[in-house]
């Protein structure tokens, strides 16, 4: 637990150094936004062991002097704990790397629809929301295209690179425009 505390306050660290020297010229705001959530559980039995996931979400976020998003950053660390029939954690993983950092490691290129690792379609995402207020990102289309993928975006402009659901990326947006100084 310490090391994923460490991991994340060192994430959040260096995403804030690099958006605060973007932020110290002409009225530009930035913020830090972060959101953690459950992701998968599977109980554990005689032959398997358990898991459990837990997903922290962290958006660095430039705001220019009318608003307008001129910069943003997502990360994601993915922390999955395996642990025996007993509740004991089994198979520690002795690193933890967020998303970014696995970069094409992190293996969604082969599962994705439209050939995309999550690096490329979290940048893609990025790039699609610099210009725009936070407000007009926050309310576009998305749908549920399954159980897993709640909230994906609804854009034309979006079909072809981003297919991940982007309801935490969305919440880590708002929380990252609250905290803007």
């Amino acid at each position: 637990m310490k090391k994923f505390l460490s991991l994340a306050l060192a994430l959040v660290l260096a995403l804030s150094l690099v958006s605060v020297v973007a932020a110290e010229s002409n009225g530009v705001k930035h913020g830090l936004g972060m959101v953690t959530s459950i992701g998968s559980v599977a109980e554990a039995t005689a032959e398997k062991a358990g898991a459990a996931q837990v997903n922290t979400t962290v958006c660095s976020l430039v705001l220019d002097s009318e608003g307008k998003i001129q910069s943003v950053i997502w990360d994601v660390q993915q922390s999955k704990i395996q642990f025996s029939l007993e509740g004991k954690p089994v198979d520690l993983p002795e690193e933890l790397l967020t998303k970014l950092e696995k970069g094409e490691a992190y293996g969604m290129r082969r599962a994705s629809e439209i050939g995309k690792e999550w690096f490329e379609q979290i940048a893609a995402f990025g790039e699609y929301v610099v210009g725009k207020t936070v407000e007009e990102v926050l309310n576009i289309p998305v749908y549920e295209r399954d159980e897993s993928h709640t909230q994906v975006p609804d854009v034309e402009e979006l079909k072809a690179s981003v297919t991940v659901t982007v309801g935490d990326y969305l919440a880590s947006l708002k929380k990252a425009a609250e905290s803007a100084k």
